[in-house]
């Protein structure tokens, strides 16, 4: 009575169909138990008792010598390693997910934000940017690529990071929005990024305001 009621809650554990597999293999093997089905895939007992209720995943190389053990055929042990491949994926995205809320649902203060009104040149405005993170929690370069969606991922955030040239506006908007720069805040850093990307060109002798105006956002 104990073990089917143990059975029947590990339905709702992580990775339950993984496990109903394997339970299903286990019998239609004769119901060899834990000690013999460990001895034979040389792991814990106590590790596979886990992955039958469903509250471990196991890592792939211990999952082929439980199959192994237990004679599964090809088809069986097939239809296991899809599941187990797509435990593994939703393990990861969950994860991703975790950490996303995690840095979101936390209120960054509203002080303490780097300041790019002294920034001279591009390559000054990149190490601001590289700043941002830090003042918001340091969000991993997924975390930030997820927050961008379309607009960011994580090998343009890295090739933005690591150049010394004035990024792309919509690439370090979103940046900026993504590490949960709002507001006026935002404000500073359009109005430093498009200082620096008039002085590019000749275009800076028209507009003059662009260095006096900086002191309004004091």
């Amino acid at each position: 009575m104990t073990a089917v009621a143990t059975i029947q809650r590990s339905e709702d554990m992580p990775h339950s169909e993984l496990a109903h597999a394997l339970r299903e293999l286990r019998v239609k093997q004769g119901s060899p138990t834990l000690r013999r089905l460990s001895d034979r895939a040389q792991v814990s007992p106590a590790s596979v008792q886990q992955w039958l209720l469903g509250r471990t995943l196991p890592q792939r190389d211990a999952l082929l010598k439980v199959l192994e053990a237990l004679d599964s055929e090809p088809d069986d042990a097939a239809r296991v390693l899809r599941l187990w491949d797509q435990a593994v994926t939703g393990r990861e995205r969950g994860q991703r997910r975790a950490e996303i809320a995690f840095h979101s649902d936390i209120p960054l203060p509203q002080f303490g934000q780097p300041d790019p009104l002294t920034v001279a040149t591009p390559a000054q405005f990149v190490e601001a940017l590289r700043a941002v993170p830090i003042w918001a929690g340091s969000p991993s370069l997924r975390t930030l690529a997820d927050r961008g969606r379309s607009r960011l991922s994580k090998s343009s955030v890295g090739a933005m990071l690591n150049s010394e040239e004035l990024p792309k506006y919509d690439r370090f908007m979103a940046y900026l929005y993504a590490c949960g720069i709002r507001d006026k805040n935002l404000d500073v850093w359009v109005f430093t990024w498009r200082r620096l990307k008039a002085l590019q060109g000749p275009e800076s002798q028209w507009m003059p305001g662009l260095t006096s105006a900086a002191a309004s956002f004091r």
